[in-house]
């Protein structure tokens, strides 16, 4: 299915005189579960939620959602109705399994160990939910996603690769000697060197998948559709932008490098955990053979 938030999204207006300004914006509110805080806008065609994340809009890594477990859709009139897709466990409304129904702002939806509240937001309250996932899932110092996050994306892409049979690349990377700048030029400049870093890392992923601030002077990225190779040769494109920049704080230089270890989806990997792991251990190598380096 096409991501949803490249589709029309709906527009009601909740009274017959809104006018245009007025009108809302249907979506469903993460209220509980791990995604929690997160809008999700209600595109004209509906909104599928599932595991699998080749059928549906709403993507939910849980055993307990089926892989087409229910869809919410407008359907005429300015009403919005919820209807279950034949799922495994059953969908539920205000705690009441449910074949389909009728929504009502503030319905709250439960699928699997998930909760979404059913909302129409004016044009503040989406930015006040856009401003609040910021917040919840972006690191401020780099701009990148917050380990959190960025747990939940790799449980997706895991999902997704495994089920297509598809590459997927990990790369972990730890600054080499950050704190040697921290005592000898003092935490601002590590700060600095951690958030220039960061801007380079977001700059040579986002084409290609997502990156992370996984704490202090490490991080994580996902490549999707890349194996080790088209991984690792991002990883090097990483390590030489690192290697040859100078960081410049009131007139003070330090430079630094990066190591980064490599793995690739395996078809014996059965979780995201087993493939940080193959990736840490390859982070290990690098940094044991000197740093500064790219290790599979």
């Amino acid at each position: 299915m096409s991501d949803p938030k490249n589709q029309t999204v709906v527009r009601v207006a909740v009274d017959p005189g809104d006018s245009p300004r007025e009108r809302r914006t249907p979506g469903l509110v993460v209220v509980a579960g791990a995604d929690i805080g997160k809008r999700h806008p209600l595109p004209a065609g509906g909104l599928v939620i599932g595991r699998d994340p080749h059928a549906a809009g709403l993507v939910l890594v849980d055993p307990a959602v089926s892989a087409r477990h229910c869809v919410v859709e407008l359907v005429g009139g300015g009403s919005f109705r919820v209807s279950d897709l034949g799922s495994r466990n059953g969908t539920f409304v205000n705690g009441e399994k449910v074949g389909e129904r009728t929504l009502v702002e503030g319905d709250k939806i439960f699928v699997g160990e998930t909760v979404l509240r059913f909302s129409l937001s004016d044009e503040i309250e989406e930015q006040f939910h856009d401003r609040i996932e910021v917040l919840m899932n972006v690191d401020a110092l780099t701009g990148l996603l917050v380990k959190r996050a960025f747990d939940l994306e790799l449980a997706r892409a895991f999902e997704a690769a495994k089920r297509a049979g598809a590459p997927l690349g990990l790369l972990m990377m730890d600054l080499d000697g950050l704190k040697s700048i921290n005592d000898h030029r003092g935490h601002q400049m590590g700060s600095l060197c951690i958030a220039e870093v960061g801007a380079m890392i977001r700059q040579e992923i986002q084409p290609f998948g997502r990156a992370c601030r996984y704490g202090g002077d490490e991080f994580i990225a996902l490549v999707e559709a890349r194996g080790a190779d088209g991984a690792a040769a991002i990883g090097e494109r990483i390590r030489a932008r690192v290697e040859g920049y100078e960081f410049v704080r009131d007139g003070v230089r330090v430079s630094t490098t990066i190591s980064i270890g490599v793995a690739e989806l395996e078809p014996g990997l059965a979780t995201p955990d087993h493939l940080l792991q193959l990736a840490d251990e390859a982070l290990y190598r690098a940094k044991r053979a000197g740093r500064n380096r790219v290790e599979r």
